[in-house]
């Protein structure tokens, strides 16, 4: 479920179900774009959607850290996932979306392109990542939708600190 609340939207009700043979399965995930591109987290990963805010300047330029936000009161990183999946960078608007989220017990603010919604997914939509795909080592998989696919994305392996730091 999405609310929206004064300088954003709050997602709450984040589905997980245990499924004794296979472990979690995902019911819902956020998705959004970038380059054209559909990508998503699972839904339990994520706490809200801003509008981007003024950043400030993060110590090392060559990061997909790009900034620090002060989100009601807590100094979270802002991640460009452009830079991070190996895009080329964009310049940001008033309307820029900042996905918060929640990964190794850190929050941070993940600046996409476009949030799309939260989705349902039918059992059986998702299955392995290809092994050839670039990111296969940071999904869970792919999931197969009525509009299309959807890179289903592993906040923990796809934030991890090595890759954040690239171009150092």
């Amino acid at each position: 479920m999405i609310e929206e609340e004064p300088g954003g939207v709050t997602i709450e009700d984040a589905g997980e179900v245990e499924d004794v043979e296979t472990g979690p399965l995902i019911e819902r995930i956020v998705a959004f774009f970038l380059g054209g591109q559909r990508y998503a987290f699972p839904l339990e990963c994520v706490s809200e959607i801003q509008q981007i805010v003024a950043l400030s300047d993060a110590p090392d330029g060559g990061s997909s850290v790009v900034g620090m936000v002060n989100l009601r009161g807590n100094v979270i990183p802002a991640v460009n996932m452009r830079l991070l999946l190996g895009l080329e960078s964009q310049a940001f608007t008033l309307e820029t979306p900042m996905i918060i989220a929640q990964t190794r017990g850190q929050t941070v603010a993940l600046i996409v392109d476009e949030v799309q919604d939260v989705l349902e997914l039918a059992p059986g939509c998702v299955q392995d990542a290809p092994s050839l795909h670039a990111l296969a080592s940071k999904m869970i998989g792919v999931c197969r939708m009525p509009d299309g696919l959807v890179n289903l994305l592993d906040i923990d392996l796809t934030l991890t600190v090595d890759h954040a730091g690239e171009g150092r």
